[in-house]
C-alpha cells in the first residue's frame, strides 16, 4: 500500500475532526485541515514512529486576484519510503494570524519568518520573531510577495539594528566576520560567541542580497522563465533549472522523450562532478594540502572546459527547457565525453588514494564539525551534508525524475557527520557520478529531444517537482496564473535549510576550524536569498 496514503488513513483516524478536506494533488495525498490543528498534527507526523516525516517544505502563496485568501502548505517526506504527504490550510479575507509549529519542528524556523517577512502574516508563538530576509532598513510594513506590492517598486530606505543573540559570561566574547569578506564569496555575516578558543555559540545573519526572484518570476510565462531558474544559483544551473522544467511540464501534462530524460541526466552529473571535485581541492586547501587542491582544480577546469565544447556555457546553461532539451549531443560527442571522464576518473583515483595515506588529513577532518543524526533529523538536512550524518535520502533513488529509473545510483551514506564524512560522500559520487554518464552514454536512445504542450493548466493550479542536484534537494513549486503566465513560484535550494544547521556543526569547534566546516557544507549564499 501506498506510504502516505496509509499516514493519511492514520492521520485521519487521530485527527478526524481537524480535517477539513483529503485530496490529492498529482498523486502527493493533500489534507486540508483548520488553522488551529496543524501544529498538533504536524507534530503527530514527525514523530510517530509509523508516519515519521520531516519538513520538507513550506511556503505561502497568495490567492489574489482571484481568491481572498492565502494559503500555507507544508510538504513532508515520510522516512520509510520517502514518499511526500501536504498539508494545507487557508486564512481567509483579513486574517493574518497562523499557529506556528516551529516549537514542535525546528525545520520550521526559517520558513515561518521568511512568510511573515514577505507575506506579512504572523506565525503566532513562534520562538524567534526577528526578521530574516527583510533586513532592518526596509520599511515597515513591506511585504514583497503580497500582490499589491509591484515587483519594481523601490523600498525607502530606514534605519534599524538587527538584534544579535548574546552570551554573557565572564571571558566572553565575540567575534563578528562579514558580511564583505576576503576572496570572491558573496555576502554573508557570521558572529561567533567564544570563550578562549571554542565556539559557545555561531549566528548566520544572511539574505544581504536579496534579488525579488520569487517576485520576478510572476512577471514571466510558464514556458519563458527556464533562463531565470539558471540563475537561482549560478553554479546549479542544471539543478535548478530542471526542477523548474519538471514542474511546468507537469503543469502542461507534456511527457518528456527518452532521449531528453537521459541527456538531463548526463548533465545534472556532469554538474555534480564539476563541484564535488572541485570542493574535495577546497577543503584540501583549508588545511593547506595545496597539491590536491592544484589538482582537483585542475580536473575541475578540464571538466568546465568539456561543459563548454558540449554546450557553450562552462556552468552548463541553456541546455534545458520545458518538454526537454534545447540542444542534443553527437555521437562523436558522446565519445569525447567517455574518453575524457575515463581520463579524469584515473586522475582522481590517483589523488584519492595520496588523500586516504595523509595521516595529518585525516586527523585534521576526522570529529571536526559534527553534525549529529540526530539534529540533521530534526532540521530536514538532506544531501551531501545529510548523507554525511547518516540520513539515507537521495531523490535520484527515492523519487526517480530524468532517466534515473533505468540507471539507479549507489548511495553513499556514512555515520560520523564530520567534515571526513562530508568528503567521503563527495568522493564516492565522483567515481557514482562517471559510472551513470558512462551508462547514460551507452544506453541513450534515439529519437526527438522535445516535445510540447499538451494541455493549458487553469488558473490556480500547481505542481511540486524535486531534483537531487549536486548540493542535495531542489524543490520548486510552480502555481500557474491567468493567460499561460506564472501566479507564484516557491524555490529551495537545499542551502536554506542547511545554513541553519551549520550553526549546530561548529559548536564546540574553535575559530579556526570554522573555515573548514563551512568549506565542507558548501552552501549557495544566492540560493539562499531569492
Amino acid at each position: 500500500m501506498n506510504g502516505g496514503l496509509e499516514a493519511v488513513g492514520q492521520i485521519r483516524g487521530a485527527f478526524a475532526r481537524a480535517i477539513a478536506d483529503v485530496g490529492s494533488v498529482h498523486g502527493v495525498p493533500m489534507l486540508r485541515l483548520r488553522k488551529q490543528d496543524v501544529p498538533a498534527v504536524a507534530h503527530y507526523i514527525h514523530t510517530d514512529p509509523h508516519v515519521r516525516g520531516s519538513l520538507s517544505l513550506l511556503w505561502a502563496v497568495d490567492h489574489r486576484p482571484r481568491e481572498g485568501r492565502y494559503e500555507l502548505c507544508y510538504l513532508f517526506t515520510l522516512a520509510a519510503r520517502k514518499e511526500w504527504l501536504l498539508l494545507a490550510t487557508d486564512l481567509h479575507g483579513d486574517e493574518r494570524e497562523f499557529p506556528s509549529i516551529t516549537p514542535h519542528l525546528h525545520a520550521a524556523k526559517w520558513y515561518e519568518r521568511e512568510i511573515r517577512d514577505l507575506f506579512g502574516l504572523i506565525p503566532v508563538g513562534h520562538p524567534d520573531m526577528r526578521r530574516l530576509v527583510r533586513h532592518e532598513h526596509w520599511p515597515k510594513g513591506s511585504h514583497p510577495l503580497k500582490k499589491e506590492c509591484a515587483w519594481d517598486q523601490v523600498l525607502e530606505r530606514v534605519q534599524g539594528e538587527y538584534a544579535f543573540r548574546k552570551i554573557h559570561g565572564e571571558g566572553v566574547f565575540e567575534i563578528p566576520v562579514g558580511p564583505i569578506h576576503a576572496g570572491i564569496i558573496e555576502p554573508g555575516h557570521f558572529r561567533f560567541s567564544v570563550a578562549g578558543e571554542p565556539i559557545l555559540q555561531l549566528e548566520v545573519r544572511h539574505f544581504w542580497k536579496h534579488r525579488g526572484v520569487e517576485k520576478l518570476f510572476e512577471q514571466q510565462r510558464l514556458t519563458e522563465a527556464v533562463p531565470l531558474a539558471e540563475r537561482v544559483s549560478g553554479d546549479t544551473s542544471v539543478g535548478h533549472s530542471l526542477a523548474y522544467c519538471q514542474a511546468v511540464e507537469t503543469l502542461l501534462g507534456m511527457t518528456v522523450p527518452p532521449r531528453a530524460r537521459y541527456l538531463r541526466s548526463i548533465f545534472l552529473e556532469l554538474e555534480r562532478l564539476h563541484n564535488h571535485i572541485g570542493d574535495v581541492g577546497a577543503i584540501c586547501n583549508d588545511t593547506a594540502y595545496a597539491l590536491a587542491h592544484a589538482h582537483c582544480g585542475r580536473m575541475k577546469e578540464q571538466l568546465m572546459q568539456l561543459n563548454d565544447r558540449l554546450t557553450g556555457s562552462r556552468f552548463l546553461r541553456g541546455v534545458n527547457t520545458v518538454g526537454g532539451m534545447a540542444m542534443d549531443l553527437s555521437g562523436t560527442q558522446l565519445s569525447q565525453v567517455d574518453a575524457e571522464l575515463q581520463a579524469i576518473e584515473q586522475e582522481f583515483s590517483g589523488i584519492e588514494k595520496i588523500l586516504f595515506a595523509n595521516a595529518s588529513l585525516t586527523e585534521r577532518l576526522e570529529s571536526t564539525g559534527v553534525l549529529s543524526e540526530h539534529i540533521a533529523w530534526d532540521h530536514a538536512v538532506m544531501g551531501v551534508v545529510g548523507r554525511a550524518s547518516g540520513i539515507d535520502r537521495d531523490l535520484r533513488r527515492d523519487r526517480p525524475f530524468a532517466a534515473y529509473h533505468e540507471c539507479q545510483p549507489k548511495v553513499a551514506v556514512y555515520r560520523y557527520g564530520d567534515v571526513r564524512a562530508r568528503m567521503r560522500v563527495r568522493l564516492d559520487e565522483v567515481h557514482e557520478s562517471i559510472r551513470l554518464i558512462h551508462t547514460c552514454c551507452r544506453q541513450l536512445p534515439m529519437g526527438p529531444v522535445s516535445t510540447g504542450p499538451v494541455e493549458a493548466p487553469t488558473p490556480g493550479q500547481w505542481a511540486v517537482s524535486a531534483v537531487e542536484g549536486w548540493r542535495g534537494e531542489i524543490l520548486y513549486v510552480v502555481m500557474a496564473g491567468a493567460e499561460g503566465r506564472i501566479h507564484r513560484c516557491k524555490i529551495r535550494d537545499p542551502s536554506f535549510v542547511h545554513w541553519p544547521a551549520i550553526q549546530w556543526a561548529a559548536l564546540g569547534n574553535i575559530v579556526p576550524d570554522f573555515p573548514l566546516i563551512n568549506k565542507s557544507f558548501n552552501l549557495s549564499y544566492a540560493g539562499n536569498d531569492l
